[in-house]
């Protein structure tokens, strides 16, 4: 499954509010005569990981050659990089729980009890991203400074970007009206898109957006999917915790 296994698991990383609302209906601010700058700087700054938040629920439905998988997801996330993930079955059966930060990856498998675990050399070996990047599965803005030349101007109310960093090629759709990424494709060497990611549906907190709706597709691996957002709490002052599970047998990811 390769990266779709991450796009599973930075879906989630979507932050909102306590009470989720659509944007207002009004009539949006035009950014189309901005310079560049400005509408790239606009974009960072509705970055959610530019905080904690905490995913309550967000629902996930993958569909492969082998059928439909849906799943319930819930994740924590503390500035600057450390995630929690928990996954659980529709009938609310916790199947694994999922610790990310900068340096490690480790995950409980809690039907076998299993406890995997491995650095973040192992994280981007297996599923071909730098954890630094992931934000962009869920509507974030990451280009490094030698890259934002590339942002486009203003043509039907959009811009793109092309950049290719930590050992991925990626490029940006940006919607200029609401100053988010509406779209984000990781090219291969022909510069043919092999995971497409749309955002849409987006839920207003207070000065800035964030998408409602995550649709994926990997050409590849032939697998497309759709996350929702259901609940969440932003900003959030919690901590990060992972605690191991008793009797688990330990297995190094190498």
């Amino acid at each position: 499954m390769r990266k779709i296994a991450i796009i599973l698991i930075t879906g989630f990383l979507l932050a909102g509010c306590s009470l989720l609302r659509k944007s207002n209906s009004g009539k949006p601010t035009s950014l189309n005569n901005r310079f560049k700058g400005d509408i790239l700087e606009l974009t960072k700054k509705q970055n959610i990981t530019n905080g904690s938040f905490f995913i309550q629920k967000a629902e996930i439905e993958v569909n492969t050659q082998n059928g439909k998988l849906k799943f319930i997801g819930n994740i924590r996330f503390e500035y600057p990089d450390k995630f929690l993930i928990s996954l659980k079955s529709r009938t609310g059966i916790e199947g694994a729980r999922i610790y990310i930060c900068k340096d490690s990856i480790i995950v409980n498998d809690r039907i076998n009890k299993k406890m995997y675990f491995g650095n973040a050399k192992y994280f981007s070996k297996k599923f071909g991203i730098d954890q630094s990047i992931v934000p962009v599965i869920f509507g974030d803005v990451i280009l490094e400074k030698r890259c934002e030349s590339t942002l486009s101007n203003c043509i039907g109310g959009k811009a793109d970007a092309e950049c290719y960093t930590k050992g991925i090629f990626l490029k940006y759709i940006i919607d200029c009206n609401k100053a988010k990424v509406q779209m984000v494709s990781d090219l291969n060497n022909y510069r043919q898109p092999e995971i497409e990611i749309k955002f849409s549906k987006y839920l207003k907190l207070n000065d800035i957006l964030i998408p409602g709706i995550i649709e994926f597709s990997d050409s590849q691996y032939n697998v497309t999917g759709k996350i929702k957002i259901v609940k969440v709490v932003y900003p959030w002052t919690g901590s990060v915790k992972f605690v191991p599970g008793k009797g688990y047998e330990l297995i190094e990811l190498i």
